[in-house]
């Protein structure tokens, strides 16, 4: 999904309209709707042979959640990681490469579909905030696992998962390390930072409505933020972020954790200069290989005029499994896996 291009379009109509209206059509068009994986471009079991899973089911609200516990054949884990996938791409299975490649460093790892995503219940997500729900409920579930009370927990997650993960380790000190992958601050942050890269000063004006519109829906749950969480919380913390992130902008996380902790040595700080967001944890190839085939597919897609079938068959056809499967910079994850377990 171009969210960059949705961020564009929507700030576009708020110059227009009336700012609870925009507000609630906002809202509408992301949230209220239920998002499946794009399974051409996903990752199947077939693509990890080494991976084993067993399929779990836990409560959040009144959705059933559907998660996986991913282990691999080649390694005796000793440690346990629940992750939080991001906004658009449809649940966990989007996220198998890394899901793989934090398996290969000794984890148990816990990844689950949030609200009216994929494979779990709902038939809208709602709002930014009900990551925050259903993650605090996914560790919370992790936690009465007795087959697992021994093992450290940890956390990671990507974009609206690192915002996810982040905001609801303070409510659970098992946690001993997190991971945040391109995340924000505060539910309502996110709309901030890209309205005021497409709105300017005018997107201001529409904050308050924003504020009070999540509000209405979370009530108290709505004032969570990554920042309040990391000051309750004795977790050890990697923030990784790149500096061209167009989908949430670096202001929005990353630099406002690094100006509250900077000096706190329970924090590791990775900027990065030319990763991008959904790319962020990709080696350079790998990063190159997933913008050209893109770039080649949205090309050909308009060139040859297909439709969903015929766009899904030239997937198939080209897209090359063997690179795609190993894009994930396991130099980088190896980083921030030493600083959290040490």
């Amino acid at each position: 999904m171009d969210k960059s291009n949705f961020w564009s379009k929507a700030f576009n109509i708020i110059k227009k309209t009336t700012p609870f209206v925009v507000t609630e059509e906002v809202y509408r068009n992301m949230f209220n709707h239920h998002i499946y994986e794009y399974k051409p471009l996903s990752f199947s079991d077939e693509d990890f042979l080494d991976l084993e899973k067993e399929k779990h089911t836990f409560r959040s609200g009144k959705n059933l959640l559907v998660g996986y516990i991913y282990k691999n054949k080649n390694v005796n884990p000793d440690k346990f990681l629940i992750f939080s996938h991001g906004y658009g791409g449809g649940g966990e299975h989007t996220y198998l490469d890394l899901i793989h490649c934090f398996s290969t460093f000794g984890f148990y790892v816990f990844a689950y579909d949030a609200t009216a995503n994929d494979e779990s219940e709902g038939n809208k997500m709602r709002g930014f905030t009900q990551g925050y729900i259903d993650a605090d409920n996914a560790m919370k579930y992790v936690e009465s696992l007795r087959i697992y009370k021994d093992f450290p927990l940890y956390a990671a997650g990507h974009s609206w998962g690192a915002f996810s993960s982040s905001t609801a380790i303070s409510n659970h000190p098992r946690i001993k390390g997190l991971i945040a992958f391109s995340g924000f601050n505060k539910a309502t942050g996110i709309f901030k930072a890209n309205g005021n890269k497409y709105a300017g000063e005018q997107a201001d004006v529409f904050m308050p409505y924003v504020d009070t519109y999540e509000e209405f829906l979370f009530g108290r749950d709505a004032d969570v933020t990554a920042i309040k969480s990391f000051r309750q919380s004795k977790a050890k913390i990697v923030i990784i972020h790149s500096e061209d992130d167009k989908t949430v902008p670096i202001s929005a996380g990353y630099d406002l954790y690094f100006h509250e902790f900077k000096n706190d040595p329970r924090f590791l700080f990775i900027k990065l200069t030319n990763k991008g967001h959904g790319t962020v944890y990709y080696t350079d190839y790998g990063k190159q290989y997933y913008d050209s085939f893109q770039s080649f597919l949205k090309q050909e897609v308009k060139k040859q005029k297909m439709n969903d079938e015929q766009k899904e068959e030239f997937i198939k056809n080209n897209l090359n499994r063997l690179i795609y499967n190993n894009m994930v910079d396991y130099k980088l994850i190896e980083k921030a896996v030493d600083f959290i377990i040490d």
